[in-house]
């Protein structure tokens, strides 16, 4: 899980390209700005996290505090303990001092042990803003009903354009746009513009588990038999958290004939059938399962040169 961290003055927790220094000089999340979060094995119901940045390098906490880039000598010097707040921010306390991490404003260190609000730090996800939304509690994903102006989480495979959303990040909260172009807001409609009616707290924790909240605490999570996603404020079994993964990368297969091939569902064809696959009668060796006590010889699986001379032409389907 790849993050950039923001603290109290709106910077980013930034590793620097010379020496080993680390600051909160960066206003912007870039390659300096971006760090892989590995989670460490658990230490009770404590998440303890390490923080590796563009180079490799860990991030370590030294004897006098200061916070700084390197390979740790030993695992616990670069081991922070992770706490998600209900504010979505994070605090990070080095596992050995129990000391918070904090800033300045522009030098990163480890002095305290007593919670303030200048040890926390916001979270954003460094990964392609388009991405789809799955929700581990009804294994299904997000998507946009366009004619209804609704989002439902009710779809097992996110092959639809409509299951593929984009965040829009500004000034600390995140707007969350469908694949037509509207942006999911506080009433149970979709929204034309981003606005405070569309801004959410992003609230993560590791391996890329989130959830949204609006700026009244209630929570976005699917509700009812068809998982409509709406606001409420009692969420049960966890329901309210999604993992954020990259949109993935469909594509469509085309001969020369231009016709495309089509996955029939729900009964056994030999791959003879021109309707089925466009292919001019020509068998094609796919390695699909032959179906179980069926009478027939299930197909070839060796190549054949039909396969050879069929010319499959790969394109993005939309969704991609």
């Amino acid at each position: 899980m790849q993050i950039g961290l923001i603290n109290w003055t709106g910077g980013y927790l930034t590793g620097e390209c010379y020496g080993d220094g680390v600051t909160v000089l960066g206003n912007a999340l870039g390659k300096k700005q971006t760090w892989e979060l590995k989670v460490a094995p658990k230490e009770g119901k404590q998440t303890v996290v390490a923080l590796i940045g563009h180079q490799g390098q860990h991030l370590l906490v030294d004897a006098d505090g200061m916070v700084r880039c390197g390979q740790p000598v030993l695992d616990k010097q670069s081991q922070f303990l992770l706490e998600v707040h209900p504010s979505g921010a994070w605090t990070l306390q080095q596992l050995e001092s129990k000391k918070y991490m904090e800033s300045d404003g522009e030098d990163v260190f480890c002095v305290s042990q007593d919670l303030t609000s200048y040890h926390m730090w916001m979270p954003q996800l460094a990964m392609h803003v388009h991405v789809v939304l799955f929700n581990p509690t009804s294994q299904l994903y997000a998507r946009v009903d366009p004619e209804l102006n609704r989002i439902w989480v009710d779809t097992p495979v996110p092959y639809l354009e409509e299951c593929s959303f984009i965040l829009r990040f500004r000034n600390g909260v995140c707007h969350l746009e469908t694949s037509n172009h509207r942006f999911i807001s506080r009433s149970e409609k979709l929204a034309k513009k981003p606005s405070a009616e569309t801004a959410f707290h992003l609230n993560l924790k590791p391996g890329c588990l989130a959830f949204l909240t609006d700026r009244d605490g209630r929570i976005l999570y699917p509700q009812g038999s068809r998982g409509l996603l709406s606001l409420g404020v009692s969420p049960k079994d966890q329901e309210e958290w999604f993992i954020i993964k990259k949109c993935p990368q469909w594509v469509s297969l085309k001969t020369r004939a231009k016709k495309y091939v089509t996955i029939v569902c729900g009964k056994y064809t030999p791959f003879s059938s021109t309707s089925m696959l466009g292919t001019g009668g020509k068998k094609l060796g796919l390695p699909f399962p032959h179906p179980p006590n069926a009478d027939k010889p299930g197909p070839d699986l060796t190549p054949t040169p039909a396969m050879m001379e069929l010319g499959l032409h790969v394109s993005h389907s939309p969704a991609g």
